[in-house]
């Protein structure tokens, strides 16, 4: 069992930073980021690396911190606007300045990440993801267990490797499905005044199997289209 570590990022710092922890191969991964990116890759072997560059302007410095923390099998990395040790306090936009996130993990690994304001690019990782963005880009390749995407802004860009039970949301961007071949998935599409294919679907839902359909995934949008190439 591996003893709670913890290490914080000054704010201050330009320099790269980075962090490499042991797990047993199938971790739970927790990244949490403002006004910055998010790349995670999955590789062979059992650790987790996590690389973070401060990119914000110096005036913001002084005003957020990153917290990364192992306990067990759970590794988690945060921006705190303020000092991490203190109270913590909701992110303005601008506030903390930019940090970007390069996260290697196992390919096994169940992952959680929460963003403002960045985009997140997820490729190869087999286990559960849940991934919710408020304005930035969501792109996930290579998935094969349960995936839920939310975002307020941003296009989602999916490419599974496996279909299973899936949720997207979405309020104004597009998401476009890429399924694999002999792909077995039933996509269901609710709209406020979005599309599916083309197709315009106002204040409805339309569905589609493709294969035996046991799959379902459920796409939702306000105003979004959703494209699914086969």
């Amino acid at each position: 069992m591996h003893l709670a570590l913890l290490a914080v990022l000054a704010a201050t710092s330009a320099t790269p930073q980075s962090w490499k922890f042991e797990t047993d191969g199938t971790p739970e991964v927790h990244i949490s980021n403002v006004d910055g990116a998010v790349r995670v890759d999955a590789v062979d072997g059992n650790n987790v690396v996590i690389e973070v560059v401060r990119e914000g302007p110096e005036s913001s410095r002084n005003k957020s911190e990153v917290e990364v923390v192992q306990e067990g099998d759970v590794v988690r990395a945060e921006v705190c606007c303020g000092k991490c040790e203190e109270e913590r306090h909701s992110c303005k936009g601008g506030e903390v300045g930019a940090f970007r996130f390069t996260v290697k993990v196992p390919r096994g690994t169940e992952l959680h990440v929460a963003a403002v304001n960045s985009p997140v690019s997820v490729a190869g990782v087999s286990g559960e993801q849940e991934i919710s963005v408020v304005t930035g880009r969501v792109e996930v390749n290579g998935s094969e267990r349960k995936l839920s995407v939310s975002s307020v802004d941003g296009d989602v860009a999916l490419a599974p490797r496996k279909v299973v039970t899936s949720s997207v949301s979405t309020v104004s961007g597009d998401v476009r499905l890429k399924l694999p071949a002999k792909a077995d998935a039933k996509v269901e599409f609710s709209s406020v005044g979005g599309s599916f294919n083309g197709s315009s679907v106002a204040l409805g839902s339309r569905e589609k199997s493709y294969g035996a359909g046991t799959q379902e995934v459920e796409v939702s949008t306000v105003s979004g289209s959703l494209t699914v190439q086969e």
